[in-house]
């Protein structure tokens, strides 16, 4: 992809995020959440804080494994 800068209807296409979602972790701050930016009234994220966010997910090679992630 060679924008630079996504609306939450793009980065719910690359993510499969929804983008209810999306809205919901702006509104509570939650730290998991991909960094975004505002420019007047409209929200964006940066393809490279998205790229970042998505390297940072854990990685699974099994449901069974991702199901007790964070469980150990």
């Amino acid at each position: 992809m060679n924008k630079t800068l996504l609306d939450e209807r793009e980065v719910s296409i690359v993510t499969g995020v929804p983008t209810k979602t999306l809205q919901y972790w702006r509104f509570a701050g939650t730290s998991h959440a991909p960094k975004f930016i505002k420019l007047g009234t409209r929200v964006y994220y940066r393809w490279q804080d998205l790229e970042q966010w998505l390297a940072e997910r854990p990685s699974f090679s099994s449901a069974t494994q991702a199901k007790h992630q964070g469980t150990g």
